[in-house]
């Protein structure tokens, strides 16, 4: 568990720097920036459930921060709209730009 937390953690600093990178190019970055929200939202939840996980009951009670972590990160996922949303945008997106195969 500890090492799919690093493997999501290393993930999601790699999106947020792909989705700053596309606007630092003066891009919109519309699709990058749902994209990476949607991304590190749920891999930071993952991390944390991995974590209670870990520690077991210990996770869950006031003597650890892992508890009030878990709390926040629910609220992260909704923080700038909620996943779904962006999922409707970048699906929205991807609909619009398809064109058939020649």
């Amino acid at each position: 568990m500890l090492a799919d937390n690093e493997i999501d953690l290393k993930q999601a600093e790699l999106t947020i720097d792909w989705c700053a990178w596309v606007l630092d190019q003066g891009h919109p970055g519309t699709s990058e920036s749902s994209m990476a929200k949607v991304a590190v939202s749920e891999a930071l939840y993952r991390v944390a459930d991995r974590c209670v996980q870990v520690l077991g009951g210990l996770g869950v009670t006031g003597d650890s921060p892992v508890q009030q972590i878990f709390r926040d990160i629910r609220a992260f996922r909704i923080y700038d709209g909620p996943s779904e949303v962006h999922r409707w945008s970048i699906a929205k997106r991807l609909k619009k730009e398809w064109r058939p195969a020649a």
